[in-house]
């Protein structure tokens, strides 16, 4: 497990990732992290500043300077643009004269520098004759280099006691099945709700359960990196994420001490998250989203299913990262707030290129990915200018998808698993059709978004189409109710209602009225404490990753824009 960890933080950047991690790993050991990483402002030379006693010694003021990776000589004193050096006689000469707190002056200072991986033997005689000459009766140095923090980890978030053998095998088996996404995550979700079981646990031990989930998914992101292999870190992400929150909550809006140590450590996670979701899009969509067939080409898939199904999770993802850039963006500065607009704009272009480039999404061939296809909605239609692409692709989706049922080709069904649906349509009898049409949330959400954007002409036509080839499909829309807060980010049991019968036979205005009325009616989706507390990307993030439809209650904001047509 030493080994695991310590190829860990070697692979790790200095910037929002080995910083992100100390700071929990100095907090389980006892120290008052009083200084954290921050972007933007002046830290001469400090990335990290914790006051405490370590191994029952003297309380002393410990600062910390991080640096990825080895120490090479460039890192220690070269051009580099953050040599170690400079930061060292920036501490000296700036940050204990001027910037150390002053309940803390008067106290023994150690400096402490912090590297993911070693000091190089060209570097040893310099780092040690610095120290030397530095020292002074108040003011020593220190090394904490991959080896000394991977022991720290292993026994301050590993031990034993804290994650039992079995847990530390789940995470081995996940790091060793990163080629196998899907068998890495079974591994890592197994991982993960083992450690959010914190039921009957004090704050203590959920503070150093959910640092735990926060130190084995930057673990298992690491060595995802350096396997070129995103994927199970992907859903590894989402899926702690979702679970960190379930304790979260429990301290959300009390000011207490153990309420800010479980919200560092979730933060470190959502930080995780990001960056994860960032790399993968990044890498392997966003670069190749305006080229013609360039994705659909790349899924390498057997068949055309597996090019279908794989888009329209891609489609999800990037509406998935879009809104989480314009949440970003609303709780920033004006200054940033332009900067995560610019990104929301970014995310929202690709999914139009991804969607012009790549014809199979025009047609899905599963009804849940009306999920995706709501997702991508939902972030394109924050811009007015997005309107007409919105309405000219959910129209002729709609039309491919009645051509498709008319003819018995590939249309959306309800069937879920892989083999089912490679055999669809299997029969052009009426049974069939019917079983794998009973049900839809594909066609009620297309009549949504048209009725929303004031598309007479698609609207219409899923009432023909319900009125003349579906009459036996029931159309329905899902809405939380008083079990979704309990089981919502960790899926454990069957929560939400449904609300069918839908008025899609009559005008828009009074369908929207019924639907957006039965939001009126469901009051316990402001009840969500993901909704409560301002994270309502969470409830976006369940849904993509457990499958739900999207609650309309987000959608509730919007209005019928009259040049919708026109736009």
């Amino acid at each position: 497990m030493k080994l695991i960890i310590r190829e860990y933080l070697s692979s790790l950047k200095e910037r929002g990732e080995l910083d992100a991690v100390l700071p929990d790993l100095l907090s389980q050991l006892g120290l008052n992290v009083y200084s954290r990483p921050q972007r933007g402002t002046r830290q001469d030379g400090v990335d990290v500043g914790a006051v405490g006693s370590l191994d029952g010694g003297p309380e002393k003021v410990y600062l910390f300077s991080i640096k990825p990776g080895d120490l090479t000589r460039r890192e220690w004193d070269g051009d580099a643009a953050q040599s170690l050096r400079p930061s060292l006689n920036e501490i000296l000469d700036s940050y204990i004269p001027n910037r150390l707190p002053a309940e803390h002056r008067g106290k023994d200072i150690v400096i402490c520098i912090v590297v993911g991986g070693d000091v190089q033997e060209q570097v040893r005689p310099l780092l040690t004759g610095y120290f030397t000459q530095n020292t002074k009766s108040t003011i020593t140095f220190g090394e904490w280099n991959g080896d000394k923090l991977a022991a720290l980890i292993q026994s301050s978030f590993l031990r034993e006691d804290l994650l039992p053998e079995h847990a530390r095998s789940l995470l081995r088996k996940s790091l060793a099945m990163l080629d196998e996404p899907e068998v890495s995550h079974r591994h890592f979700a197994a991982l993960v709700r083992a450690l959010s079981a914190v039921e009957t646990l004090n704050d203590t031990q959920r503070v150093t359960a959910i640092r735990q989930m926060s130190i084995c998914l930057w673990i298992l992101f690491a060595w995802a990196r350096e396997a070129a292999n995103m994927e199970a870190a992907y859903l590894a992400s989402e899926f702690t994420l979702l679970h960190a929150w379930n304790i979260v909550k429990l301290y959300a809006g009390k000011n207490t001490k153990t309420t800010r140590a479980v919200e560092t450590a979730f933060f470190s996670i959502f930080r995780a998250y990001s960056q994860i979701c960032s790399e993968f899009l990044g890498n392997n969509v966003l670069p190749y989203a305006d080229k013609l067939h360039a994705l659909s080409s790349a899924v390498h898939g057997s068949c055309s299913l597996d090019v279908n199904l794989k888009l329209f999770d891609l489609l999800g993802r990037l509406g998935t990262d879009g809104i989480w850039a314009y949440w970003g963006a609303l709780r920033c500065s004006e200054e940033q707030k332009e900067a995560g607009l610019r990104e929301t704009h970014m995310y929202a272009e690709a999914v139009k290129a991804l969607i012009s480039n790549n014809p199979a999404l025009l047609l899905p061939v599963k009804d849940d990915q009306a999920i995706d296809t709501s997702l991508a909605v939902s972030l394109l239609v924050l811009d007015a200018s997005n309107y007409r692409f919105i309405a000219d692709w959910l129209g002729e989706m709609l039309e491919r998808a009645k051509c498709s049922y008319e003819a018995n080709a590939k249309y959306p069904c309800v069937l879920g698993t892989y083999s089912e649906l490679l055999e669809h349509p299997k029969s052009a009898d009426s049974e069939y059709r019917e079983s794998v049409t009973s049900a839809s949330i594909l066609y009620p959400t297309i009549a949504l978004w048209a009725a929303l954007l004031g598309d007479d002409t698609t609207y219409s036509k899923v009432s023909a189409m319900k009125r003349e080839l579906l009459q036996h499909c029931t159309f329905q829309f899902w809405y939380p109710d008083e079990r979704s807060e309990a089981h919502f980010y960790a899926n454990d049991d069957h929560h939400g209602a449904t609300l069918s019968n839908l008025a899609i036979d009559r005008p828009m205005e009074e369908f929207l009225a019924q639907v957006f009325g039965e939001c009126e009616h469901s009051p316990q989706f402001k009840e969500l404490s993901a909704v409560k507390f301002g994270w309502w990307p969470l409830v976006i993030v369940a849904c993509r990753h457990y499958r739900l439809p999207l609650p309309l209650h987000l959608l509730q904001g919007l209005r019928k824009p009259k040049d919708a047509k026109d736009a």
